[in-house]
């Protein structure tokens, strides 16, 4: 026989009255928040007033329902409500401040991919087929879709803190096969090249005028650290020791470009993408280049850029990325050469020579994975082993 059905938490019984000498009393069952039932009890002098005060005390003991997501709003309305969360409490589990241009990139990835698809949809709406077919839609268009999951996961995860889902969905949704894509890396005869072609007697056209030294000097920077462009570019004076028997470089701040929405000027960020620092030793040639700038530039005050501008700003990231384009346009085998193929490049040659652990270093990663996983190209031919290979056909 079936019993009748359990009461939800924060649910209550028909209420009754019993008379008393001075009134009524009103009483009912509750089942409270840890899943036990009590009976609740209040008194008036009419069954009315009774009944009122029953139902304050059973207010009171009402589970509260967290300010948030709701089971009826919109992904969009859900969306939006996850950034500011996001963007005011930090990054999940580690309530360290977002960086402007990770905001920015979480604003794109829900207005080109997240929205479009799955905007007018209510949570509860959500199910894990219906994501799965969206998610497999827009990688069959050629869109990536790993800024999308990411803030899904983060979107369902707030939604089961906050009791409208019970699982997040996104946990069960395969995630996408990757190939390993080749990483494409400069050979030291390319870097040779390279340095040839980006020096201002080079790059020159015609009767233009003679371009400055700016873009070979950052590119033998690039070569001689393994620097991300904005570290590079945010050297001050007083970040780089040329004086010293070990010449070095302090790499603690990046160049951070303006985004949309996101300010609108270049700015220096006081930490790295990585929010690590390191110091560099730097090679005899690139302490060359360093000195003769320092001493070629009216701005070599310990808080001026090393990387100066003619009027003594930072130079733009953006544009170095523009003028490299533009220098090895006519070369064919270094089209399609940017910054980070340098930085790469630096971590390929250090890996196999000193090391995975010493490329982890210089390039100021977390973890030797991701060193050998995007940074670091295999090498062509397998190092020379013959002397350990024979010691197996070595006999006493």
């Amino acid at each position: 026989m079936t019993g009748r059905p359990r009461q939800s938490v924060g649910t209550h019984g028909s209420i009754s009255f019993r008379p008393k000498a001075d009134g009524y009393m009103a009483r009912t069952r509750v089942r409270d928040r840890d899943g036990r039932t009590r009976e609740v009890t209040a008194t008036g002098k009419t069954k009315g007033s009774a009944e009122r005060a029953l139902k304050a005390k059973l207010e009171v003991r009402r589970p509260s329902t967290p300010a948030g997501l709701q089971g009826s709003m919109t992904m969009t309305a859900a969306a939006d409500y996850w950034f500011d969360y996001r963007a005011s409490t930090g990054r999940a589990g580690q309530r360290t401040p977002i960086k402007p241009q990770t905001l920015a990139t979480y604003k794109n990835a829900m207005r080109l991919a997240v929205l479009p698809a799955l905007g007018g949809l209510r949570l509860d709406e959500v199910s894990v087929p219906l994501l799965d077919e969206v998610l497999r839609d827009l990688e069959a268009a050629g869109t990536s879709t790993m800024q999308a999951r990411s803030i899904l996961n983060q979107i369902f995860g707030l939604a089961v803190r906050h009791g409208v889902m019970s699982v997040n969905p996104m946990s069960m949704i395969e995630k996408p096969a990757r190939e390993n894509g080749e990483i494409e890396i400069l050979t030291i005869e390319q870097v040779h090249v390279l340095r040839h072609v980006v020096r201002p007697d080079v790059t020159r056209k015609g009767n233009s005028k003679k371009p400055n030294g700016d873009l070979r000097d950052v590119v033998d920077g690039l070569l001689g650290t393994g620097c991300r462009i904005g570290e590079l570019l945010s050297l001050h004076w007083d970040d780089i020791d040329l004086e010293s028997a070990t010449p070095t470089a302090h790499i603690a701040a990046t160049l951070v470009e303006p985004r949309k929405e996101f300010g609108g000027q270049l700015t220096r960020q006081e930490s790295t993408k990585s929010r690590g620092q390191r110091t560099l030793i730097l090679p005899d040639e690139l302490v060359d280049v360093l000195n003769r700038r320092r001493d070629t530039s009216r701005y070599d005050r310990a808080n001026d850029p090393v990387f100066a501008s003619s009027k003594g700003t930072y130079l733009w990231p953006n544009n170095i990325r523009t003028r490299l384009r533009a220098a090895l346009e006519p070369c064919d085998s270094l089209v399609g050469t940017t910054p980070h193929t340098l930085r790469r490049s630096v971590a390929t040659l250090i890996a196999h020579t000193d090391g995975f652990e010493a490329a982890r270093e210089q390039l100021g990663h977390a973890a030797t994975g991701t060193t050998a996983r995007y940074y670091v190209a295999p090498r062509v031919v397998a190092p020379d082993v013959r002397k350990t290979l024979s010691k197996f056909f070595v006999t006493n």
